[in-house]
């Protein structure tokens, strides 16, 4: 596969290590429930205005497609031929940046919570979401219910850089968080769709662990029944805050130089 280099020419990855710095984009904003339109809408909107403040990477929260809903068999769509993926890579193609966005993926029979990524050259990744959450489905938020379980954080890279992904209630497993350290990434994300975020120290302890920057989305605005708070933020690789945005429940763009630190031997 091919990835864009520090230089923004065709590559592979990185040979040399050298430092790079990326500016990111960490989006907090309302998706309605089962409006895809509408939030694709809205996303292009934020996507265009975070390449004209320079960002190079946009990340959005997990299923900020259609947010939690019980109508998968009519919303749910494939990945990444489905019209959703097709229309956001056309967007990073046109506009020269990676984007990370969440939502439901059907295959067949099965249906993952999924975060899919694109760039400039198309389709590059999806990670289906692998400890999923047990809940008396308040606002449809039962996903043992409705989903099937992916395989765990994995190895991947975006824009010649080492990266892995988790979502939302995946890091509350042991396994899930070793499964990201053993990929020796350069960088995390780990989208969620929480109504609040947990303290900042939770989160740090994962950077920690893991040892490197973690980026970190989650929504706003109402989730059938939940008031959700926000509350985007980067930690470095010692746990750091480095940029955050409003836990008020206010839209927000964060934007951050994100360095990205050396790979890891086994990953050149």
């Amino acid at each position: 596969m091919v990835f864009h280099n520090e230089n923004g020419k065709a590559g592979e990855a990185n040979p040399r290590n050298d430092p790079r710095s990326i500016k990111v984009a960490l989006v907090q904003f309302d998706s309605v429930p089962e409006q895809p339109t509408r939030n694709l809408d809205q996303m292009e909107r934020l996507v265009l205005e975070a390449v004209d403040q320079g960002a190079r990477w946009v990340m959005f929260h997990e299923g900020c497609l259609t947010d939690y809903t019980p109508r998968l068999d009519e919303l749910a769509e494939t990945i990444p031929d489905g019209a959703s993926c097709q229309r956001v890579e056309q967007l990073a193609r046109k506009r020269d940046c990676y984007i990370s966005f969440g939502m439901s993926e059907r295959d067949g029979e099965n249906f993952y919570i999924s975060q899919v990524f694109v760039g400039p050259q198309g389709y590059l990744y999806r990670y289906r979401k692998s400890w999923l959450w047990k809940c008396d489905d308040q606002g449809y938020r039962n996903e043992w219910a409705r989903y099937d379980t992916g395989t765990g954080p994995d190895r991947f890279q975006i824009d010649g850089v080492v990266a892995t992904c988790f979502i939302c209630a995946d890091g509350d497993a042991p396994r899930c968080i070793e499964r990201a350290r053993l990929a020796e990434p350069q960088v995390v994300f780990f989208p969620n769709n929480r109504s609040a975020l947990p303290d900042f120290s939770v989160f740090g302890a994962y950077a920690i662990k893991i040892g490197a920057p973690l980026l970190v989305t989650n929504r706003v605005g109402k989730s059938w029944e939940y008031e959700c708070e926000g509350g985007c933020v980067v930690f470095d690789t010692n746990g750091k805050v480095i940029a955050k945005a409003n836990r008020a429940g206010k839209e927000e763009v964060i934007y951050y130089n994100l360095i990205i630190p050396p790979a890891a031997s086994g990953n050149h």
